[in-house]
């Protein structure tokens, strides 16, 4: 291959400086960096095969021949255009090394935008407004060979079509194409170099976005950005957030799905899967079977396919060989109204496809146009194009300008040209000659019916006003954006079949981040026809959820609900709090009801006061006893007898009320229980004081008071006083009870623990309770204190006076953390109950204990005469004292 370049290169024309400069520098800018595309294979050792044909072709061509046919038309200024007339026969038949390109076979779509460029100079030639007493003219190259490009772009070359001379016409001033983006990426470098600027019609990809790469570079449809916005807020509007991802294995098709991935998980739709095949040329089958098990097993609903054509068709052919069904698949403007993809056997089992394609625009009189240009033919002049001399088609191949079929179309490919909704697509090469006609019209300064077509300037100086064109065609708006690009909007499409055909049908369309769509014409391939789910499926046990971090990590995974929180049965992706008055524990499938909690003997400070109770009781139980056994005895008399036996029975019944506060409150319990307390004790103190009263009265008051002393004894006043005393506790209590009662009452201690409590009403009612208790016992302290020096066994200052302080010192702290914390928690309920004991033993151990010790172990001491010997020595000491 190498001597055959070297046999070639002997027969080449020296090339002028200037050329062999720009061969120099093409072969630098085309070297950026390696990659692996087909657009780079000038960095293999065959690349100086095809990069010298097309040098060799340039100068065999030597100056300009126009090559006169439906590729070029004469103008005062030429705008180029590069598109793909027909297939690459030469690829089709595998021919390697050095080979002349070969094109044959009409395509369609190249067709169709040759044509309207060829329509839109028409128009503009035949306008009165545009570009008055201006033509403008076309040379147009086939590109359907990659080795065509770099021979198109260099013939177009400013100096190739008479330089740039001051005053000349005839020059060209702008290129509109190629379609292909890695053809666009070598053919911008040229032109850029030539400072010409070009405009595509197809170029969609995202690194031409880049002015300072591609200065010079326009495009007539949307960058590939737009395109991902579209397909995300088409997820959006179903509400999918699981979904898998399949791109080609370019570096244009990575980047974009980085791009896809960014911009999806900032929606909070998480890409779970991400595949990516390799080259059309290595794809091999084990490689798609993998890549589409992977996307079952991430348990998506709905692919994102992000490729072109050819690998989009082996994806789906392994797609129908795996039997996968009831998928949707997202489809790419590259491949949704491909029908070699739809044509697969099968393929419509495969679910719903739903995709995006730029918006098509028709051009009412395109089909007049290319009809008349049918028409127009006659035999002698399709005889001149046909070009039959074999010298004269030696020349025009080397132009890459001969098209025998675009005057010689069959019935059935015009019909297949004209019916198919291909060229709707052609509006955007329609509008970019039109785009470059106004940049023409202001440089010209067009108006008054002329414009100014002596005026010299340089094709870049056409930029800025290709920059900031503005205008309408076909009721729509040409404006490029800042980044180089025109975006009209995309049509969104689903795929239907009727009777075995496919079609494409619109439901929708998507502009400026605004979808508007209507699902109702989509054919779900769900069994009910609902719309799928495609959500993260694992399966959780119970009280958890899934993760609400998978949408940042791409992992479905399973995170358990908060405490306060149960999982949403409808919506499985989030925990929501429990109603009111609930609470659920970590993980957990439900919410409950709070615990009632209250006083109860399993606990342990409960336990402990009940045991005193007990205690105290069995206590109390025994000095009555013990009393009972020894009723006429001097001690049992001395202790007020049967008022001894009635303050063992209040103190009896103190313990008893002490019972209600352990156990499940009830409002009954609440009303009676600081009542009986009350009453009881207050009965308990009553016959203390009137004890202690009617003994100092005795010995220091019946002789100066004897008639008194004789009607106390006479009318009962012991047991007058004490019913007294009881009857006006029994007042306060009847008040408090009737304005504000004891109620039972729940205090929230934490959301899942309520403690019932029996709230006291108004601390009002509890204080003058206890208040008249704390007078009776203040009394009961003075008359102790008076009767202190009376014979030994009446005296019971001290022991009363203790008794009477730990009354006074427990009830007073009861009070005022009673108020201070007011009333609430299991503590108070507590507090209370010891503080009852507290007093009960208090009069316990000052004042019974210490009898039952003397009559059970002091006998000598519970005798009437030791009784009558403490008298007489107190008599004598009382008189002794007198004098």
């Amino acid at each position: 291959m190498m001597w055959q370049a070297g046999v070639l290169a002997e027969t080449v024309h020296p090339p002028d400086p200037f050329l062999h400069l720009l061969r120099s520098h093409l072969i630098g800018i085309v070297r950026p960096s390696p990659c692996n595309s087909r657009a780079c294979l000038w960095t293999q050792p065959v690349i100086p095969m095809w990069l010298l044909v097309a040098v060799l072709l340039v100068d065999h061509g030597g100056a300009y021949d126009p090559c006169e046919s439906l590729f070029s038309l004469a103008g005062d200024f030429i705008i180029g255009g590069l598109f793909p007339v027909h297939h690459d026969s030469t690829r089709r038949s595998g021919a390697r090394g050095l080979e002349l390109p070969s094109c044959a076979g009409l395509n369609s779509w190249g067709y169709s935008q040759f044509q309207a460029m060829r329509l839109a100079v028409e128009e503009i030639n035949n306008s009165s407004h545009m570009l008055p007493n201006v033509t403008l003219g076309y040379h147009i190259w086939d590109t359907c060979s990659e080795s065509i490009y770099l021979q198109a772009a260099l013939q177009l070359a400013p100096d190739r079509l008479h330089g740039f001379q001051k005053g000349s016409s005839n020059k060209m001033v702008a290129v509109v194409g190629p379609d292909e983006a890695d053809m666009t990426l070598l053919t911008s470098r040229v032109l850029t170099f030539y400072r010409l600027p070009q405009i595509s019609y197809s170029a969609k990809d995202q690194r031409f976005t880049d002015t300072n790469l591609f200065p010079l570079l326009f495009r007539m449809v949307p960058n590939e950005n737009h395109q991902i916005y579209g397909i995300l807020s088409l997820i959006q509007a179903f509400d999918w957030k699981w979904v898998s991802a399949v791109g080609s294995g370019t570096k244009s098709s990575q980047k974009e799905i980085q791009t896809l991935v960014a911009e999806a998980s900032a929606r909070n739709i998480c890409i779970t899967y991400q595949g990516f095949t390799s080259w059309d040329n290595e794809i091999t089958k084990i490689q798609l079977q993998r890549i589409v098990s992977n996307t079952v097993k991430a348990k998506t609903n709905i692919t994102i396919v992000y490729a072109e054509e050819d690998v989009v068709y082996k994806f789906f052919k392994t797609v129908v060989e795996l039997k996968v069904t009831g998928k949707v698949w997202i489809a790419l403007e590259s491949w949704v109204l491909s029908d070699l993809v739809g044509s697969i056997p099968g393929i419509e089992e495969t679910g719903t496809v739903i995709g995006l394609t730029i918006k098509p625009i028709k051009l009412p009189q395109f089909t007049r146009f290319v009809e008349r240009t049918m028409r127009c033919s006659t035999l002698s002049n399709r005889t001149s194009l046909v070009l039959s001399a074999p010298e004269k088609l030696s020349e025009t191949e080397s132009c890459g300008q001969s098209c025998e079929e675009c005057h010689f179309l069959s019935q059935e490919s015009l019909a297949d040209v004209l019916q198919s909704s291909i060229w709707h697509w052609s509006f955007y090469t329609y509008a970019a000659i039109y785009a470059v006609a106004e940049a023409l019209h202001v440089r010209l300064g067009c108006g008054m019916g002329s414009c100014k077509r002596d005026e010299y300037f340089e094709p870049w100086q056409l930029y800025e006003l290709l920059y900031h064109v503005n205008f309408p065609l076909q009721n729509n708006t040409i404006r490029f954006s800042s980044q180089g690009d025109l975006f009209l909007g995309y049509d969104v499409l689903t795929w239907i079949w009727r009777n075995g055909t496919l079609v494409a049908k619109r439901i929708g369309s998507f502009s400026s981040e605004t979808l508007n769509i209507d699902s109702s014409h989509v054919r779900w391939s769900a069994p009910d026809g609902q719309v799928p789910e495609s959500i993260c499926i694992t399966e959780c046990d119970e009280g958890q959820i899934r993760s609400q971090q998978t949408l940042d990590e791409c992992a479905c995974r399973c995170e358990d609900c908060l405490e306060g929180t149960y999982p949403n049965l409808t919506h499985l992706d989030a925990c929501i709090p429990c109603p009111s008055g609930t609470w659920s524990p970590k993980k957990s499938p439900r919410c409950f009801p709070p615990t009632l909690t209250f006083l109860e003997v399993k606990d342990t400070i409960t336990s402990a006061l009940l045991i005193l109770t007990i205690l105290d009781f069995f206590l109390l139980c025994s000095c009555g006893l013990v009393f009972a056994t020894h009723w006429q005895t001097p001690v049992v008399k001395a202790a007020g007898g049967k008022l001894a036996l009635v303050m063992l029975g209040s103190l009896m019944a103190c313990c008893a009320a002490t019972s209600l506060f352990i156990g499940r409150p009830t409002s009954l319990s609440c009303l009676i229980r600081q009542p009986v307390f009350a009453i009881s004790f207050t009965l308990c103190v009553s016959c203390l004081l009137v004890r202690s009263f009617q003994i100092v009265f005795t010995f220091k008051m019946a002789h100066k008071l004897p008639m008194i002393h004789k009607y106390w004894i006479k009318y009962r006043g012991t047991y007058f006083f004490v019913a007294i005393s009881c009857g006006v506790q029994g007042l306060v209590c009847f008040l408090w009870l009737f304005f504000s009662p004891p109620s039972l009452q729940g205090d929230v201690v934490s959301k899942k623990e309520i403690f019932l409590r029996c709230s006291e009403g108004h601390y009002l009612g509890l204080g003058s309770v206890l208040g008249y208790i704390t007078l009776l016992c203040a009394t009961c302290f003075v008359f102790a204190f008076w009767g202190r020096n009376l014979p030994k066994n009446y005296s019971e200052a001290r022991l009363q006076t203790v008794s009477m302080l730990v009354f006074l010192m427990a009830w007073g702290c009861f009070m005022l953390i009673y108020t201070t914390t007011e009333g609430k928690g299991k503590q108070i309920a507590t507090l209370q109950m010891f503080t009852v004991q507290t007093s009960v033993y208090a009069i316990l151990c000052t004042f019974f204990l210490p009898k039952c010790y003397i009559i059970l172990f002091k006998p000598q001491a519970n005798t009437v005469a030791h009784f009558q010997t403490c008298i007489q020595a107190y008599t004598t000491t009382t008189r002794n004292s007198a004098k």
